[in-house]
């Protein structure tokens, strides 16, 4: 791959007019591509992700949890996010300006690297948020715990010890989201438990009470394989909570008071058989 390709790649095919002529081209090469202009010096290829050219076109660049999201990263669902030269500029219906704490990288390219990213995402985010997204980076394996307490160090929430609320099992936001919610109300419960029979099952509460965090996305054939667990722990005595994005994002005050009207007729606790 050529240092142009490289630089595209690395910016969801947007480029600077400064990037294309450091690669190696002239004025009248780049003239010649015949590419989107997106701003004054600053050009789309036929690839472009819509995303980069909007955040371009806007007079910035991707930044925050929109880089992150290029990386597979969970994050909580919301607009564009873009950085600007100027911290003046401000956010605006759909689209969302974010920095880093106290700092001001120079702007590099049309995707803010992934460490400018997270700083931003660090300022942008509340408390659940970060965790969520440090959650998921931990987990597939992008920063280790000592990352995650930099970061915090280095972000608004300095003071709070968020990394210690982290964990690196967490295989959703969802399941982040309800930890952290859980703990709040001071309910005791184990996550990742690997019950015979049945599987791994997310959250555990007390001896029976499993909670299930479903992910974004509607998949037919673990949708299948869900329900057959979900009737393999109840013949075994479980009772099963299974919790789409939905009741967690937008329910959870009628989630949270059917899990406390469970817990307090202790129908967390009994019995089970040791098989299904």
């Amino acid at each position: 791959m050529g240092e142009i390709e490289l630089v595209l790649a690395a910016n969801g095919g947007v480029a600077s007019a400064v990037q294309l002529r450091e690669a190696g081209w002239s004025r009248q090469q780049i003239k010649k591509q015949r590419w989107q202009s997106v701003r004054r010096g600053w050009y789309a290829g036929p690839s472009a992700d819509p995303q980069v050219v909007r955040a371009v076109a806007a007079g910035g660049v991707l930044g925050c949890v929109s880089v992150l999201r290029r990386f597979e990263v969970w994050v909580p669902n919301s607009g564009l996010h873009i950085r600007y030269a100027e911290r003046a500029r401000q956010s605006r219906p759909g689209v969302r300006s974010c920095h880093p704490y106290r700092l001001d990288p120079p702007i590099t390219g049309a995707v803010d690297p992934i460490d400018v990213a997270i700083a931003s995402a660090a300022n942008c985010l509340d408390t659940e948020g970060l965790i969520v997204v440090l959650d998921s980076m931990l987990n597939k394996r992008m920063i280790q715990m000592a990352d995650a307490r930099d970061i915090v160090a280095a972000s608004r929430f300095a003071r709070l010890h968020l990394a210690e609320r982290c964990d690196a099992r967490s295989e959703s936001g969802t399941e982040t989201m309800i930890r952290l919610r859980l703990r709040a109300l001071r309910i005791h419960f184990r996550i990742q438990v690997r019950i015979p029979g049945v599987g791994r099952v997310d959250l555990l509460v007390g001896d029976r009470l499993i909670i299930e965090a479903d992910s974004r996305e509607h998949h037919v054939p673990r949708y299948q394989a869900d329900r057959d667990r979900d009737r393999a722990a109840t013949r075994m005595g479980y009772l099963v909570i299974r919790l789409t994005y939905e009741d967690v994002v937008y329910r959870w005050d009628t989630v949270q008071a059917d899990i406390l009207a469970i817990i307090r007729r202790g129908g967390h606790l009994g019995p089970i058989t040791t098989s299904a």
